[in-house]
């Protein structure tokens, strides 16, 4: 079912989920820097449970983790995104690991100092400073010190770790102040440390450096070696630039992030480990539309995070790579849009699997949610190609509402800062105001507006606590009274925008009633109130949207949005929810492909709409519950029913035309009470069958919905099953 959630009940749900991971690992963090308690299954359990033991402790970050969202139509999306503007490519510099070690200049690590030989570079205690370009070859262990490059804003720096261990408890092991780019190379067949300390020497009012490799500017790492990162402090690599990979066995152990580039993060090639504490991979710029992205085209990752697995303040981008990642909160994340073109991501999260604000467009690749609350969520969800599998708690796909989050812009310091009334998603001018302990507007607790000292005089015959009538033809929001719709007598419900039929208007459109007017209610019945059983209709007509079995007749959830949208064009989609398997808060559309899936939730049904949903074309076969079943409405082109048939798990189901052609067969994945099914080969007005095991039922496939429900509950949602 569609579901109205409070921005309370959101934010307490993430901050469960950060609190658990970032908890977690800080406890990791201080025997082994390996996070606890990712031992298998999702995330969600231990998220909830680790909310109710820090919960207390967590108030001010929950709500600051969470912040205020706001409606969709008060956020400028297009202004916040440039896809066509984004550079995904790599420099040639970016792949070539090769360097010249003869003429490189050489840097000997020594426990605690080291010693250059070549220009380029000079020791300051245990400090060696990088202040040229060209190419630095470095070697040995450095026990208490740093690698620092402060070049020329021009110059370009390539550091070949050749066996080289750096450890540095007062601040970055590697910590680039400047550069134009600086190339981190990783030799070939050898093994490289970078750590920092759990506590930093910043000057007062700094935040930064925060990693254990540290770069103000781009940043590459290269090479086929390995590298180990420990980021005690905060972040595993941090570069407020670009951050780039194209090679290298990559481990990363941080407190907060692992990977992080302020303006984009894209990776081509190498192996990950990551724990973090935080985000996994992390994109924070959200002030150009042509940053903050996150672009993976290949490599290999295992990644366990405490909030989110990868995050884009703009765009996810998944052309490439194998990646398993486990997050507390979701896997996959993005503040405005995302898309998959490529690779294999089996992901398990405490919260989404995959949720992009705005849009989530698959032309390719295999993306398995093997658990989580819900598989999918963002306003538009267009599947194109590839190969999808999600099993969630809640539901498998759910398009809804775009919502800009406070906690999507994210500051550059150590933490994304979430304390303060902003960060918590209040107004930063109410917060701490005197005498404001009701949460009354006025700053002496008066509630008078504007700091006034007393409050206004009630008008004339209003009582305190009672809202005055407004006086006869007043709107109090315009000053006038707002004119009916043509043809709309006083007191009578207009009708509903064009559109509601099932076939979705062009945007900016409304819907409207099947017969242009609300269904009367049945004898006795109060507006706003479910009938008795011998009150519905028998009769299968409700006047209202035709798949929704009734249900259309009534009012449009809160949430529901013609810009909601959730499209199968081709490739395969398998879904096992406990709550909805698709779920639109606006239209579904089927247009090729295949849709498979299964809901077990008593309250929810296998699909659930609010505008229209129709099917073109493709397989769809989706079962589920009875009690609140709804099947395809009007502007269908391909045949379709909703039948009446109870099963079990692991059930075969096989649907067979009148010639007793077999025209698909599924495995149920949850024990059912009916069955939507719509596939290429039915016939208009054709009688089909539905087999479960070894027990047959004809039903009779047609593109007009027949409001039914199916179930013996049928006739009480608004008519008779198709096969009744």
């Amino acid at each position: 079912m569609l579901k109205l959630k409070t921005n309370e009940m959101m934010g307490a749900c993430v901050a469960r989920r950060r609190a658990w991971g970032r908890g977690a690992l800080a406890v990791a963090l201080a025997g082994s820097l390996a996070l606890a308690g990712c031992t298998g299954g999702t995330f969600e359990e231990a998220a909830e449970g680790a909310g109710e033991k820090t919960g207390q402790g967590q108030s001010g970050q929950a709500q600051g983790d969470n912040g205020a969202t706001g409606a969709t139509d008060a956020v400028d999306w297009a202004s916040l995104i440039d896809i066509p503007g984004m550079d995904f490519a790599y420099s040639d510099r970016d792949r070539d690991a090769s360097y010249d070690e003869a003429a490189a200049t050489k840097i000997a690590l020594t426990g605690q100092g080291a010693t250059v030989s070549g220009e380029g570079a000079a020791v300051e205690g245990s400090t060696v400073i990088i202040t040229a370009a060209g190419t630095y070859v470095v070697s040995g262990e450095l026990t208490a010190g740093s690698l620092t490059v402060n070049a020329g804003d021009v110059d370009k720096v390539q550091i070949v770790l050749s066996g080289a261990s750096i450890r540095n408890e007062a601040g970055p092991a590697l910590n680039i102040q400047q550069a134009d780019k600086v190339f981190v190379t990783l030799a070939d067949g050898t093994q490289n440390t970078l750590a920092d300390g759990a506590a930093y020497e910043l000057s007062e009012g700094e935040d930064e450096p925060n990693a254990a490799l540290f770069s103000k500017d781009d940043l590459t790492i290269n090479g086929t070696g390995a590298l180990t990162v420990e980021g005690n402090y905060a972040h595993g690599v941090n570069s407020k630039d670009d951050l780039v990979v194209t090679g290298g066995a990559i481990t990363v152990t941080a407190k907060e992030d692992g990977l992080r580039g302020k303006d984009c993060v894209k990776i081509a090639d190498g192996s990950f480990a990551i724990t973090a504490g935080g985000d996994g991979v992390k994109s924070n710029n959200d002030e150009d539309l042509t940053r903050g992205f996150v672009s993976v085209d290949g490599g290999t990752f295992a990644v366990e995070a405490g909030d989110e697995g990868f995050q884009a303040a703009t765009y996810l981008r998944l052309a490439g790579g194998d990646a398993q990642i486990k997050a507390a909160d979701h896997a996959l994340r993005s503040d405005v849009e995302a898309a998959m073109s490529g690779g294999t991501y089996v992901v398990e999260a405490g919260g989404k699997g995959m949720n992009p604000e705005t849009k989530f467009t698959m032309d390719g690749g295999t993306f398995t949610v093997a658990g989580c609350e819900e598989g999918i969520e963002a306003q538009e969800v267009i599947v194109n190609d590839g190969e999808l599998n999600i099993t969630a708690s809640d539901d498998g796909i759910n398009a809804a509402v775009a919502e800009r989050d406070s906690n999507d812009a994210t500051t550059d310091g150590t933490t994304d800062g979430s304390d303060g009334a902003a960060a918590a998603g209040q107004d930063p001018n109410a917060a701490g105001k005197s005498g404001d302990a009701d949460g009354l507007n006025g700053a002496d607790g008066s509630g008078a507006p504007g700091g006034q000292s007393e409050r206004p005089e009630l008008p004339e015959g209003a009582e305190p606590g009672q809202m005055p009538e407004a006086s006869e033809g007043f709107d109090p929001q315009s000053g006038e009274r707002p004119e009916l719709p043509e043809g709309v007598e006083e007191g009578q419900m207009p009708q509903r925008p064009e559109g509601a039929d099932g076939e979705r208007p062009e945007r900016g459109q409304g819907g409207k009633w099947a017969d242009g007017e609300r269904p009367e209610l049945p004898e006795g019945a109060e507006p706003g109130q479910m009938p008795d059983d011998g009150q519905m209709p028998q009769d299968g007509d409700f006047g209202g949207r035709g798949g929704r079995g009734g249900a259309g007749s009534g009012p449009l959830a809160a949430n529901a949005s013609e810009d909601c949208l959730i499209q199968i064009n081709g490739g395969k989609v398998t879904i096992n929810a406990g709550g909805d398997a698709v779920d639109s808060n606006g239209y579904v559309e089927v247009t090729g492909g295949e849709l498979v899936g299964a809901s077990s939730g008593a309250g929810d049904s296998a699909l659930d709409y609010e505008y229209g949903a129709t099917v073109t074309g493709g397989t769809v076969i989706l079962a589920g519950g009875a009690g609140m079943a709804e099947t395809f409405s009007e502007g269908s082109t391909q045949p379709f029913a909703l039948v009446m048939v109870a099963g079990n798990e692991g059930d075969a189901l096989v649907v067979t035309g009148s010639a007793g052609a077999e025209l698909v067969a599924w495995r149920a994945s949850e024990s059912f009470q009916c069955v939507l099914v719509s596939v290429p080969g039915m016939q208009e007005g054709e009688t089909c069958t539905l087999t479960v095991n070894d027990a047959a039922t004809e039903f009779t496939a047609s593109t007009t919905p027949s409001n039914t429900m199916g179930g013996a509950r049928g006739a009480e949602r608004g008519g008779r099953p198709d096969n009744l």
